[in-house]
């Protein structure tokens, strides 16, 4: 068996899930792991599928082309991971970040670059402008995030204030154990 992505973007219309999920079984993908949004009515999804080595990619790709005719989507399949490449990762911890504060073209890449300057990978990244009654639109920002564990947590922690302080924004950083605790309340 290989693992294949397949990135689908454009348009959101009823069905694409069913759509692209039905073309992935007929061809033996079963589907591991879906990200899927819709934003400002554009769709988006990632499909990670588990496929017989015996898959025609060729095949595959005719049928994503065919069934996607007509529906302004563009896809990408990307290669199976050569399982010669084995990837290494630290040991790592899950932990959430939210950030609130005025939108700017600096807040995310300002507490992007301090998320990555520790390794620390970003697993899931929301962003959301709230309107803009008062003249300055609110931006909200949760990100889960993998932080290494030979990094220092107070360090990090700082690390994290000094470039909310900045950029002029709250910053909160949570275990994500303690995250879907407190929210599940």
């Amino acid at each position: 068996m290989s693992k294949t992505i397949i990135a689908i973007v454009g348009r959101d219309r009823p069905g694409l899930v069913h759509l692209v999920s039905k073309v992935l079984a007929t061809h033996g993908g079963n589907i591991e792991e879906v990200n899927q949004t819709t934003l400002k009515g554009q769709f988006a999804g990632l499909f990670s599928i588990n496929a017989p080595d015996s898959l025609d990619e060729g095949l595959l790709d005719r049928a994503l082309a065919e069934a996607l005719t007509g529906t302004d989507l563009s896809y990408f399949v990307a290669p199976p991971a050569s399982p010669d490449e084995p990837t290494q990762f630290p040991v790592m911890e899950p932990y959430v970040i939210t950030l609130q504060g005025a939108s700017s073209p600096d807040l995310i890449p300002g507490i992007t670059q301090t998320v990555a300057s520790f390794d620390a990978n970003i697993d899931n990244l929301r962003a959301l402008t709230l309107s803009d009654d008062l003249g300055v639109a609110p931006q909200v920002l949760v990100l889960e995030i993998s932080v290494p564990t030979t990094v220092q947590q107070r360090v990090f922690r700082q690390a994290l204030s000094l470039t909310a302080e900045e950029l002029g924004i709250e910053v909160n950083l949570q275990h994500r154990d303690i995250f879907e605790a407190l929210h599940r309340l």
